[in-house]
């Protein structure tokens, strides 16, 4: 028996398959915890296009349906939105402790909490203009819709370090100046254009984002 055998060497450790290894568990983790963003943001842009798509028809004529219906229904739409949204922010935060977990959720509350808000704004607004322009009346509830969007994006921004987020917080923000600007007779064209056109944009944006990550942690 030869008992000065030399022991077979351990195998060395490559510092790049490690990191490589590294980088797709995290990319694994955030897909497992983080909301699809983009498919979030194609939602909205469905929403704002029937909403506001229902807003021109029964204003304009080009559809069978009373202007105070179709305000209703796109409301209805806009509010379905923002649960999904609103869902998805709190059960990301389902798989995760800590601040992390309590950012998610609050964010996710905060879109209930504003639209709550706003929702119980478009009630007294419009019986206190029970008697004036539907038009007008719809103008001024959408600018104050927009304007929680607009502050929303731009506080998720701030709370999640997400740049693109607040690139489109600004652009809603610009978007409601143009409607307000517009008036109420072009308000609704101008956000059954500008809405759908910035959140195809923002998922476009998103999905390129995402497999750039990822390619990043595969390679």
């Amino acid at each position: 028996m030869d008992t000065n055998s030399t022991p077979a060497p351990e195998p060395q450790l490559d510092p790049r398959a490690a990191l490589a290894s590294i980088n797709q568990a995290a990319a694994a983790t955030r897909a497992s915890i983080e909301p699809n963003t983009a498919a979030i943001y194609f939602v909205w842009a469905a929403a704002y296009l029937a909403g506001y798509g229902l807003l021109h028809g029964a204003a304009f004529g080009w559809l069978p349906l009373a202007y105070g219906s179709a305000l209703l229904v796109g409301a209805g739409i806009l509010f379905a939105a923002v649960a999904y949204t609103a869902v998805l922010g709190i059960r990301s935060g389902s798989g995760i402790r800590g601040d992390s977990k309590f950012a998610g959720m609050a964010y996710g509350l905060s879109w209930m909490g504003g639209f709550a808000t706003v929702a119980v704004f478009s009630i007294a607004f419009s019986k206190l203009l029970s008697g004036g322009n539907q038009l007008v009346t719809g103008w001024l509830i959408n600018a104050v819709a927009i304007l929680v969007v607009g502050i929303m994006y731009m506080a998720g921004a701030a709370t999640f370090q997400d740049r693109p987020m607040f690139i489109l917080g600004i652009c809603f923000t610009l978007l409601n100046i143009a409607g307000l600007v517009a008036g109420a007779s072009a308000f609704i064209s101008v956000f059954a254009i500008g809405g759908p056109v910035l959140f195809t944009a923002a998922g476009i944006t998103m999905l390129v984002l995402r497999r750039r990550d990822n390619a990043g942690a595969v390679s």
